[in-house]
């Protein structure tokens, strides 16, 4: 390891440092770290730092310090990694969160010529469960969004997009939450535009398809305006 540059934020290059190490020494899941006295006389930094570091690494993920064991390296995972971005940058804040919903919105309508071709009948039978769960969520939103969420990710699961699929995950955690009181009057009347979506992959038309995905994103939460409202 390089010696920490003292104008910099100690934990953030110590961070870095240890995250290079990983790297350098080909260290793979379950392997362990050095530990915080080792790591501190090759940094030149005291332990608290390295608690630190070790610390932000753990909120992303990276290891996990087991008592009795030491600092261990986890498996990298998207999810983990999207998830805590996307919750720390948006939680509690309107515009930004408004905005991963236009993300989200262009990364459908982007990729759906791809799903459209990938799809498969056993993922229709998917999609198709997922509408009779929303039918039957009886007003309660949690498995109506739950349902709505299996869809989604169903549609574009076969792409075998992980990135995609990691993205998308992270954008619905935040989704769940979200303006609740708004968005819940109004979940009954999206069925239709998911009943349009399966209609068209049951008949293999693309263009019934695009049309009922573009609707799907045309009101609702994808609006300009603050209304929630169906149409």
């Amino acid at each position: 390891m390089k010696t920490i540059r003292k104008e910099e934020k100690l934990y953030i290059q110590t961070f870095r440092e240890i995250r290079s190490y990983i790297i350098r020494n080909n260290l793979k899941p379950g392997d362990l770290l050095p530990t915080e006295q080792e790591m501190s006389q090759m940094l030149g930094v005291s332990r608290n730092v390295i608690r630190e570091a070790i610390k932000s690494m753990e909120l992303m993920g990276m290891v996990q310090a087991c008592a009795g064991r030491g600092t261990v390296v986890q498996e990298f995972s998207l999810d983990f990694v999207f998830q805590n971005v996307l919750f720390f940058n948006v939680a509690g804040q309107d515009v930004p969160v408004m905005e991963m919903f236009g993300i989200r919105k262009m990364l459908e309508l982007s990729y759906m010529r791809q799903a459209f071709r990938a799809i498969e009948e056993e993922n229709i039978v998917l999609l198709r469960d997922c509408i009779q769960r929303m039918h039957e969520s009886g007003g309660s939103f949690e498995a109506f969004a739950t349902a709505d969420r299996d869809f989604h990710m169903t549609l574009f699961r076969p792409l075998g997009n992980s990135v995609l699929n990691s993205l998308m995950e992270a954008i619905w955690a935040v989704d769940e939450g979200f303006e609740l009181e708004k968005k819940s009057p109004h979940l009954m009347q999206s069925i239709a535009k998911h009943e349009a979506i399966v209609a068209a992959l049951e008949e293999y038309d693309y263009r019934a398809f695009a049309r009922a995905m573009e609707w799907h994103f045309t009101t609702g939460k994808y609006s300009d305006s603050d209304s929630f409202e169906e149409k």
